[in-house]
């Protein structure tokens, strides 16, 4: 049987372990020895011819007349192929928006939110008949959250639009990633926003969360710890649905659940999961992942949600707008006015300094 070998182009393999085949191998003989007869008048043997042959094609096959290689180097290492990029960007920047498509969105007007909160009843007593009642006198606060304006510029030259067509539209292109980066800038700005240190975006849960907080001072969490976070805000009149954390951290409390679960349990078999990779639940709170939390030891937290009280107070959505420009580009302006809100941020609680 001829075996089969890789071979560069244009190389003509020399071996082959077919006896009838190739006719140069040399082999043992009818007459006992190792040679290789191509000549015997008496037998009718005449290999010379073919020999010949296929020395000359051999030498013929060395170059072709076109290959691969011919016209020089060139972009690819040559002139005459041409390149084909595939149309398809990939993208090595994409991250999950998690907590962007789980909180509600409600339309406001003005350029804040505002609305008043019953922070304490006046209650009610037990009186004797006929007693004099006192007025039970209940108090309210007035909060006020200010909009906030997030955008994002793009331009694209009347050449690079002629130049690309047939293979990339660069104003689609251009106008889909600057979409994403709007998309992932709310994320981030909900996760990680702090108006101290940029007054220009909304402050988000890791410095709105403040009453109920947990220092483990670089420790890992146990699930009595996490249940203890439950009951802090069970005991503040919330109820924790949502808990969001970096990957490693998911990662270490599914294994704790493992001890004695087996399988974390997946939402989706009773509620909606919200199509989130890796969700699992404990005790009725859904834990999920987000790559906008930090992953510095010592830096890790986690983030028990009350999902009642969080929204997005939003007075106009994602507008796509075109620019006027006396160049030869085309501006456009992606924008939002928006802002974060938690009504009652003491529903909520936040596990940091964790390993």
């Amino acid at each position: 049987m001829m075996t089969a070998k890789w071979a560069t182009e244009n190389i003509v393999p020399t071996q082959c372990f077919s006896k009838y085949f190739h006719d140069t191998n040399v082999e043992k003989d009818e007459f006992g020895g190792f040679s290789k007869e191509y000549y015997n008048p008496l037998m009718n043997k005449d290999y010379s011819k073919t020999l010949f042959e296929k020395s000359v094609s051999k030498s013929r096959m060395q170059k072709a007349s076109i290959d691969t290689q011919t016209g020089g180097a060139g972009t690819a290492g040559t002139a005459l192929v041409p390149v084909y990029p595939d149309r398809q960007i990939t993208d090595r920047t994409d991250k999950e928006i998690v907590l962007r498509y789980m909180i509600p969105r409600r339309a406001i007007m003005g350029a804040t939110y505002d609305y008043n909160a019953l922070t304490a009843k006046g209650g009610a007593d037990w009186y004797q008949e006929n007693a004099g009642i006192a007025e039970s006198v209940d108090t309210y606060d007035r909060q006020s959250v200010a909009v906030k304006y997030l955008y994002a510029k793009g331009t694209v030259s009347g050449p690079a639009i002629a130049s690309m067509k047939g293979y990339i539209d660069p104003q689609q292109l251009d106008l889909t990633v600057k979409t994403k980066a709007m998309l992932e800038a709310e994320e981030d700005m909900i996760i990680n926003g702090d108006a101290s240190t940029n007054p220009n975006e909304p402050s988000g849960l890791t410095k709105t969360i403040t009453t109920n907080t947990t220092n483990l001072s670089s420790a890992y969490p146990t699930l009595s710890q996490i249940r203890a976070e439950f009951a802090t805000s069970y005991n503040n009149n919330g109820s924790i649905d949502v808990a969001v954390t970096d990957s490693a951290t998911h990662n270490y409390i599914k294994g704790l659940l493992g001890s004695f679960q087996q399988q974390p349990k997946d939402p989706s078999t009773d509620r909606l999961g919200f199509g989130i990779n890796g969700a699992f639940d404990f005790d009725g709170v859904m834990f999920v992942r987000s790559r906008f939390l930090t992953t510095t030891t010592g830096s890790k937290r986690i983030l028990f949600l009350d999902m009642r009280y969080i929204f997005i107070a939003e007075l106009q959505g994602m507008t796509f707008e075109i620019k006027y420009s006396e160049n030869d580009t085309y501006p456009y302006l992606l924008k939002e006015y928006l802002t974060f809100v938690m009504t009652f941020e003491a529903t909520s609680t936040q596990m940091y300094g964790i390993k």
